[in-house]
Protein backbone atom coordinates (compact mmCIF):
# COMPACT_ATOMS: atom_id res chain seq x y z
CA UNK A 1 0.00 0.00 0.00
CA UNK A 2 2.77 2.56 0.99
CA UNK A 3 4.92 1.55 -2.55
CA UNK A 4 1.43 2.77 -4.38
CA UNK A 5 0.80 6.07 -2.70
CA UNK A 6 4.99 6.71 -3.12
CA UNK A 7 4.80 5.72 -6.89
CA UNK A 8 1.12 8.23 -7.15
CA UNK A 9 3.56 11.04 -5.43
CA UNK A 10 6.20 10.23 -8.19
CA UNK A 11 3.79 9.97 -10.68
CA UNK A 12 2.42 13.13 -9.81
CA UNK A 13 5.33 15.35 -9.57
CA UNK A 14 6.55 13.94 -12.86
CA UNK A 15 3.14 15.11 -14.36
CA UNK A 16 3.20 18.42 -12.55
CA UNK A 17 7.20 19.33 -13.51
CA UNK A 18 6.71 17.99 -17.26
CA UNK A 19 3.64 20.82 -17.23
CA UNK A 20 5.58 23.26 -15.87
CA UNK A 21 8.42 22.42 -18.29
CA UNK A 22 6.53 22.74 -21.21
CA UNK A 23 4.80 26.03 -20.18
CA UNK A 24 8.17 27.80 -19.19
CA UNK A 25 9.70 26.48 -22.59
CA UNK A 26 6.56 26.88 -25.02
CA UNK A 27 6.18 30.60 -23.43
CA UNK A 28 9.87 31.66 -23.94
CA UNK A 29 9.22 30.43 -27.52
CA UNK A 30 6.30 32.32 -28.11
CA UNK A 31 8.23 35.91 -26.61
CA UNK A 32 11.81 35.53 -27.98
CA UNK A 33 11.77 38.94 -26.86
CA UNK A 34 14.94 40.15 -24.95
CA UNK A 35 16.19 42.67 -23.02
CA UNK A 36 19.48 44.13 -22.91
CA UNK A 37 20.68 46.95 -21.04
CA UNK A 38 24.22 46.76 -21.90
CA UNK A 39 25.35 44.48 -24.14
CA UNK A 40 29.14 44.88 -24.63
CA UNK A 41 28.97 44.15 -20.57
CA UNK A 42 28.62 40.94 -21.91
CA UNK A 43 31.41 40.13 -24.45
CA UNK A 44 32.77 36.62 -23.91
CA UNK A 45 36.61 38.01 -25.68
CA UNK A 46 38.59 40.24 -24.41
CA UNK A 47 38.51 43.70 -25.64
CA UNK A 48 42.04 43.36 -27.42
CA UNK A 49 41.39 40.38 -28.84
CA UNK A 50 37.94 41.49 -30.32
CA UNK A 51 39.64 44.54 -32.29
CA UNK A 52 42.48 42.39 -33.62
CA UNK A 53 39.90 39.82 -34.70
CA UNK A 54 37.94 42.76 -36.04
CA UNK A 55 40.43 44.16 -37.77
CA UNK A 56 41.72 41.06 -39.77
CA UNK A 57 37.75 40.72 -40.93
CA UNK A 58 37.10 43.91 -42.36
CA UNK A 59 40.83 44.66 -43.45
CA UNK A 60 42.09 40.92 -45.14
CA UNK A 61 38.32 39.24 -45.74
CA UNK A 62 38.52 37.01 -43.22
CA UNK A 63 35.61 35.07 -42.94
CA UNK A 64 37.10 32.99 -39.97
CA UNK A 65 38.09 36.17 -37.87
CA UNK A 66 34.82 37.30 -38.43
CA UNK A 67 33.16 33.58 -37.60
CA UNK A 68 35.03 33.31 -34.59
CA UNK A 69 33.79 37.10 -33.19
CA UNK A 70 30.04 36.33 -34.47
CA UNK A 71 29.78 33.04 -32.59
CA UNK A 72 31.23 34.56 -29.34
CA UNK A 73 29.27 37.77 -29.47
CA UNK A 74 25.98 39.19 -29.46
CA UNK A 75 26.99 41.67 -32.31
CA UNK A 76 24.12 44.72 -30.75
CA UNK A 77 26.14 47.52 -30.33
CA UNK A 78 26.47 50.18 -33.37
CA UNK A 79 29.61 49.53 -33.73
CA UNK A 80 29.63 45.74 -34.40
CA UNK A 81 26.29 46.30 -36.80
CA UNK A 82 28.83 49.00 -38.67
CA UNK A 83 31.74 46.30 -39.40
CA UNK A 84 29.11 43.50 -39.97
CA UNK A 85 27.57 45.76 -42.59
CA UNK A 86 31.31 46.34 -43.80
CA UNK A 87 32.06 42.77 -43.65
CA UNK A 88 29.13 41.84 -45.77
CA UNK A 89 29.27 44.58 -48.37
CA UNK A 90 33.19 44.73 -48.51
CA UNK A 91 33.94 41.32 -48.78
CA UNK A 92 30.43 39.54 -49.67
CA UNK A 93 30.02 37.56 -46.30
CA UNK A 94 27.47 35.51 -46.04
CA UNK A 95 27.46 34.80 -42.73
CA UNK A 96 27.73 38.60 -42.24
CA UNK A 97 24.49 39.12 -44.79
CA UNK A 98 22.75 36.47 -42.37
CA UNK A 99 23.67 38.53 -38.80
CA UNK A 100 21.98 41.81 -40.40
CA UNK A 101 18.99 40.10 -41.03
CA UNK A 102 18.94 38.78 -37.44
CA UNK A 103 19.72 42.25 -36.44
CA UNK A 104 17.12 43.88 -38.28
CA UNK A 105 14.52 41.45 -37.09
CA UNK A 106 15.75 40.88 -33.16
CA UNK A 107 12.48 41.96 -31.39
CA UNK A 108 14.10 43.13 -28.24
CA UNK A 109 15.58 46.37 -26.73
CA UNK A 110 18.73 47.87 -25.90
CA UNK A 111 19.21 51.05 -23.45
CA UNK A 112 15.46 50.51 -23.30
CA UNK A 113 15.57 51.58 -26.96
CA UNK A 114 13.09 48.90 -29.62
CA UNK A 115 15.59 47.80 -32.07
CA UNK A 116 13.21 45.51 -34.10
CA UNK A 117 12.79 46.96 -37.67
CA UNK A 118 8.95 47.17 -38.04
CA UNK A 119 8.96 49.60 -40.73
CA UNK A 120 8.96 49.20 -44.70
CA UNK A 121 11.96 49.84 -45.46
CA UNK A 122 13.96 48.27 -42.74
CA UNK A 123 11.97 44.91 -43.44
CA UNK A 124 12.56 45.39 -46.83
CA UNK A 125 16.62 45.48 -46.44
CA UNK A 126 16.39 42.42 -43.61
CA UNK A 127 14.86 40.46 -46.19
CA UNK A 128 17.09 41.37 -49.03
CA UNK A 129 20.08 40.67 -46.43
CA UNK A 130 18.65 37.20 -45.74
CA UNK A 131 18.07 36.17 -49.49
CA UNK A 132 21.66 37.30 -49.91
CA UNK A 133 23.64 35.16 -47.29
CA UNK A 134 21.40 32.69 -49.00
CA UNK A 135 22.36 33.32 -52.34
CA UNK A 136 25.97 33.58 -51.77
CA UNK A 137 25.57 30.02 -50.06
CA UNK A 138 25.08 30.89 -46.15
CA UNK A 139 23.38 27.37 -45.38
CA UNK A 140 21.96 28.47 -42.18
CA UNK A 141 19.87 31.33 -44.01
CA UNK A 142 17.56 28.45 -45.82
CA UNK A 143 16.06 27.88 -41.97
CA UNK A 144 14.97 31.83 -41.95
CA UNK A 145 13.88 31.54 -45.84
CA UNK A 146 11.53 28.61 -44.91
CA UNK A 147 9.84 30.85 -41.91
CA UNK A 148 9.77 34.03 -44.03
CA UNK A 149 8.16 32.49 -47.50
CA UNK A 150 7.46 29.18 -46.60
CA UNK A 151 7.94 25.94 -47.87
CA UNK A 152 6.28 25.50 -50.96
CA UNK A 153 7.61 28.45 -53.28
CA UNK A 154 11.38 29.20 -54.16
CA UNK A 155 12.48 32.54 -52.55
CA UNK A 156 12.70 35.71 -54.46
CA UNK A 157 16.05 36.95 -55.81
CA UNK A 158 17.76 39.95 -52.91
CA UNK A 159 17.70 42.37 -55.68
CA UNK A 160 13.70 42.65 -55.51
CA UNK A 161 13.60 44.37 -52.05
CA UNK A 162 16.65 46.53 -52.85
CA UNK A 163 13.93 47.43 -55.78
CA UNK A 164 11.22 48.55 -53.27
CA UNK A 165 13.52 50.73 -51.35
CA UNK A 166 14.25 52.23 -53.81
CA UNK A 167 10.77 52.72 -55.31
CA UNK A 168 10.12 53.79 -51.32
CA UNK A 169 12.32 56.44 -51.98
CA UNK A 170 11.60 57.66 -55.65
CA UNK A 171 8.03 58.26 -54.44
CA UNK A 172 9.72 60.62 -51.39
CA UNK A 173 10.93 62.67 -54.36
Amino acid sequence: MRKKIEIKILQFFTVVFCVFFYCCSHHAEKTKERVIDQPWKDMMLPKEMLDSLWRRAINVGDFDAYHTIAHSNMLLTPDEYYYTLLMANKHQCPEAYLNLYDILTWKGTIDGVEVAGRDSISRNQALFYLLKAHELGEKSAIYYIHEEFGDSIPPPKSITYLRRIQKFYEEKK
